[in-house]
């Protein structure tokens, strides 16, 4: 999956009011709430990965969420 399918894909879990992108702060993100999160979470979870919940805290933008994607 390349950097901009995991986007998309991202996307497509949180289903955001305003798109966001790979510099978005996941604090200044209203979309990003504990249910966006839950849901990118899941998303994860469907591609074999299990974040550790601690790691997860520490992520401060988008972009740190998808380098825990493998990429193509």
């Amino acid at each position: 999956m390349t950097r901009a399918e995991a986007l998309q894909e991202i996307l497509a879990v949180v289903n955001p009011r305003t798109p966001f992108d790979e510099d978005t702060v996941i604090a200044d993100c209203a979309d990003l709430d504990s249910l966006g999160l839950f849901n990118i979470v899941l998303f994860l979870n469907s591609l074999g990965l299990d974040p550790d919940v601690e790691e997860l805290a520490q992520l401060k933008t988008v972009s740190e969420i998808i380098d825990l994607i493998p990429q193509e």
